[in-house]
């Protein structure tokens, strides 16, 4: 994955470094708070920006806002999957059938995840 700017907006509450990517990604959703009916789907979606602490994809498919969801990234660079859990902080309709929807990656109790190896990866971002 490659980063084509850093964005450093202050006017942002968010707490880590975003990089702009363009990037595709494929999401398997293994749990989710609000909508079973995506339950266990995989769907293709390009990055759009991503941090240590979360992204932002672009999808066709809409994700209730504020639900809990435990994801299997596949990053197509680098053929690895990620286990994360995050929020899903807002998701807002674009052109066509895409949605953009940022989704905030947390450490969730009992639930083991990959975000150290997450903030790795966007840590050797070039």
């Amino acid at each position: 994955m490659e980063a084509a700017t850093i964005a450093t907006d202050t006017s942002e509450r968010r707490q880590d470094a975003r990089f702009l990517v363009d990037d595709n990604f494929e999401i398997k959703i293994l749990f989710t708070s609000d909508n079973p009916r995506v339950l266990g789907k995989t769907f293709a979606c390009s990055a759009v920006d991503v941090s240590k602490s979360g992204l932002q994809i672009n999808s066709e498919h809409p994700l209730a806002i504020k639900s809990v969801l435990d994801l299997s990234i596949t990053v197509k660079d680098s053929n690895r999957n990620y286990l994360v859990t995050g929020d899903v902080k807002w998701c807002k309709p674009t052109t066509g059938f895409a949605h953009a929807i940022g989704i905030q990656l947390k450490t969730r109790s009992g639930t083991t995840t990959d975000l150290d190896d997450w903030k790795t990866l966007i840590k050797h971002i070039k």
